[in-house]
């Protein structure tokens, strides 16, 4: 189930994350993370995400943090209507309150699910 870039891309853009912001970029760069956590199995923490995110793109790890927070801050508020892709992955995953760990994870999964339709969902 590889989740090729430009489909991760159109995905988050849909959802309305400022792909075109640092904080975009970075977002991208750690549902990828995610998918291939999950597809090995593997969980892991915002502290870890955040840590190889500040290696790979030389910033702190607060840095990431706060650009993939406020990033995430703009696909909820910036549309000015209600987002109804992002409602919509929310009540998929049964999301009262959006946490950045809690969208990458749903992010990653839906992106797995879009990626593999037609397989087994198990």
């Amino acid at each position: 189930s590889d989740v090729c870039s430009s489909d991760l891309y159109d995905f988050l853009a849909k959802l309305k994350v400022p792909m075109l912001t640092f904080g975009g970029e970075l977002m991208g760069e750690a549902v990828e993370m995610v998918v291939d956590d999950l597809n090995s199995h593997r969980f892991m923490s915002m502290r870890d995400i955040e840590a190889s995110l500040a290696d790979k793109f030389n910033c702190s790890p607060g840095v990431a943090d706060r650009r993939m927070r406020y990033a995430l801050d703009m696909a909820e508020y910036r549309s000015g209507g209600v987002n109804a892709e992002l409602e919509n992955l929310k009540s998929t995953y049964d999301i009262k309150v959006l946490s950045l760990k809690k969208f990458l994870y749903a992010a990653g999964r839906s992106l797995m699910t879009e990626v593999s339709v037609g397989n087994d969902r198990g």
